[in-house]
């Protein structure tokens, strides 16, 4: 299941409107629609909130896998946890990383050029 039928399948089964949704999101019930039909992706911070209103770990809404390995020789336990991160997500987070760079050097050039003025 996509991440947008996954959001459906949630809001649906806590018998939560699209409209309801839509308003916490800051969205219109259409815009909110194209979003959980697929025609438009969710952003991170949509995934986020959706989250708390759903009452769903994103993880869940991404189907990250887990991994369980043992480990006998960590204290205070016999196991670790990996958890597999889905590419939609690493690669948001590639994109908000490069937004971030090319927001410094912005910043970092105008800082350059109010010390010339």
């Amino acid at each position: 299941m996509k991440l947008h039928e996954k959001v459906k399948f949630y809001r649906e089964s806590k018998r939560i409107s699209q409209e309801s949704i839509a308003h916490e999101l800051g969205l219109n019930q259409s815009q909110y629609s194209r979003r959980e039909n697929g025609s438009i992706k969710f952003n991170s911070e949509e995934i986020a909130l959706l989250g708390k209103l759903l009452e769903v770990n994103p993880s869940e809404l991404f189907g990250e896998d887990s991994i369980i390995l043992n480990n006998n020789h960590q204290q205070g336990g016999n196991f670790a946890q990996y958890i597999a991160l889905p590419d939609e997500l690493i690669q948001q987070y590639e994109v908000r990383l490069k937004e971030k760079d090319e927001l410094i050097q912005l910043l970092k050039e105008n800082i350059e050029l109010l010390k010339k003025n």
